[in-house]
C-alpha cells in the first residue's frame, strides 16, 4: 500500500500543483507540507496541529479527510485508548461522617478523572473545532443592482479572512477588529457572481461560507456612455521587489471619477493619471474603474507578484507632532531624534529598521505594504523593531 506521503504527492502532482502554491493556497508552512509528503514526523509539530494540517490539505486536494487520518494514525501507531470505568460508591449509612481512605480516595479518583475530561473538553474546543465565521451581508444567496458590493462578517479577532470573487478570481486579505467583524469592497460582473469567504485561525483551522450574488446590469447603461481607460502601468503578470506598484494610464472621454482598487485618484486635463499603490507580499490584483456622469462605467484589472527581500517601514506624523528616532542595521537613521510636525513622512529601508516615538498616537507606520495603524496611545513612547520577511 502506498504511504500517506506518498498518496499526498500523486494527487498533488496529479492536479499539476507545486509544493509551493499548496503552503500559499492552504496557508500551511511550507515545510510542514513537504513533512508530511516526506513522511518525516519529527518535523511535524504536536499530533493535533498536525491532523488539522492533514484535514486542510486532504480538502484542498479533494481527498477524504477521514482516510487519510486513518493512515496518519496507521503510520504513527496511535491506537486508542480503552475507557476507563469505575464501580459506583455505595453511601456509606452511618450517622457521622467519618474521613477514611475508602471515603478519600475515591474522591480525589473522581475529582481526577473531573479535571481530566475538562482538559480534554477544552484542548478540543481550541484546536480541534473550527472557527466561527458568519458572513452578515449578505446573508443569503441575492441580486445586485450595482457592480459595487461591501461583503461584511464577523469571525475571531486573530483569524485571517480570505475572500475570493468568480469568475477571476479575485482574492482579497483582510484582518477583523477587536470584535471580530470585517468588511471588503468588491467588484461584481455582470451575471452570476460566486463569493467564497474563508476564516483560518491560529491553530490552522479553516472555516468557509459561500455566496452567490448576481449582478443585474440596468436597461439605461448603454456602451456609448462608457468611458475609454488605457491602463499602461502596471503590465498584466509583473513583479514587483521591495517597492510600491506604480499604476498609471489615460482615459480618452470625460469622467467624473476613476477609482484605483477602490480608492479615487485624480486626473489630469490631459486625461492622465498616476497613483502608487502598497501591497503585502504575494499574488495581487489592480483594479481600476472609470466611471462617466451619465453612469457609463469601464474597467481594467492587472495581476502582479509583490515581495520584500528588506524591512521597508514608512512612517506618517498625523494629527500632531511627534519625536521619532529611527535606527536601520544597527545605525541611527540620518535626520532623526528629533521632532517632526504633522504631515510629514518618512520612509526606512534594511534588514532590521527600529522606529521609536515619543507620541504613538500621531505615528502611523506602514510595513512592507501593509497598513498597521497608529502605534499606540496618546503620549505613549512606544518602539516597534521589523526585520526582513
Amino acid at each position: 500500500m502506498a504511504s500517506l506521503g506518498e498518496i499526498l504527492r500523486a494527487q498533488r502532482e496529479r492536479k499539476g500543483i507545486v509544493l509551493v502554491q499548496a503552503a500559499d493556497d492552504t496557508r500551511i508552512r511550507l515545510k510542514f507540507l513537504r513533512a508530511l509528503e516526506d513522511g518525516d514526523h519529527n518535523a511535524l509539530p504536536g499530533a493535533v496541529y498536525t491532523k488539522g494540517f492533514l484535514r486542510n490539505y486532504a480538502e484542498y486536494l479533494d481527498l477524504d479527510p477521514q482516510d487519510l487520518m486513518a493512515a496518519y494514525n496507521a503510520e504513527r501507531g496511535v491506537t486508542v485508548e480503552p475507557v476507563r470505568t469505575f464501580e459506583p460508591i455505595r453511601p456509606i449509612l452511618r450517622r457521622n461522617l467519618i474521613m477514611t481512605p475508602s471515603v478519600l480516595v475515591p474522591a480525589f479518583v473522581l475529582a481526577g478523572v473531573a479535571f481530566f475530561v475538562a482538559y480534554l473538553y477544552y484542548q478540543f474546543t481550541a484546536f480541534a473545532v473550527p472557527p466561527r465565521i458568519e458572513v452578515l451581508d449578505p446573508p443569503s444567496d441575492t441580486i445586485a443592482q450595482s457592480a459595487d458590493y461591501v461583503v461584511r462578517g464577523r469571525t475571531v479577532p486573530e483569524g485571517r479572512v480570505t475572500v475570493r470573487v468568480f469568475p477571476g478570481p479575485e482574492t482579497f486579505n483582510v484582518r477583523p477588529a477587536p470584535d471580530g467583524t470585517f468588511s471588503v469592497s468588491i467588484l461584481l460582473r455582470p451575471g452570476a457572481n460566486h463569493v467564497e469567504v474563508e476564516v483560518l485561525d491560529a491553530a490552522g483551522k479553516v472555516s468557509r461560507q459561500a455566496r452567490a450574488i448576481r449582478y443585474e446590469v440596468a436597461q439605461s447603461t448603454v456602451e456609448e456612455t462608457a468611458p475609454q481607460l488605457i491602463v499602461e502601468q502596471p503590465s498584466n503578470g509583473g513583479t514587483f521587489t521591495n517597492a510600491p506598484v506604480t499604476v498609471s494610464g489615460r482615459v480618452a472621454r470625460v469622467v467624473t471619477s476613476v477609482l484605483v482598487n477602490g480608492s479615487p485618484v485624480s486626473v489630469g486635463s490631459d486625461g492622465r493619471f498616476t497613483v502608487t499603490v502598497n501591497f503585502t507580499s504575494g499574488p495581487q490584483t489592480v483594479r481600476v474603474i472609470a466611471r462617466t456622469a451619465t453612469g457609463g462605467e469601464v474597467q481594467e484589472t492587472r495581476a502582479v507578484s509583490v515581495s520584500y527581500s528588506s524591512a521597508i517601514v514608512t512612517v506618517r506624523i498625523k494629527g500632531g507632532n511627534a519625536w521619532i528616532l529611527a535606527t536601520v542595521d544597527g545605525s541611527q537613521a540620518p535626520n532623526t531624534n528629533r521632532v517632526y510636525s504633522d504631515g510629514q513622512t518618512l520612509s526606512f529601508t534594511g534588514k532590521e529598521v527600529k522606529v521609536r516615538t515619543g507620541n504613538a498616537a500621531t505615528t502611523f507606520l506602514t510595513y512592507n505594504g501593509q497598513d498597521l495603524g497608529p502605534m499606540g496611545d496618546p503620549g505613549l513612547v512606544t518602539e516597534r523593531t521589523f526585520t526582513a520577511q
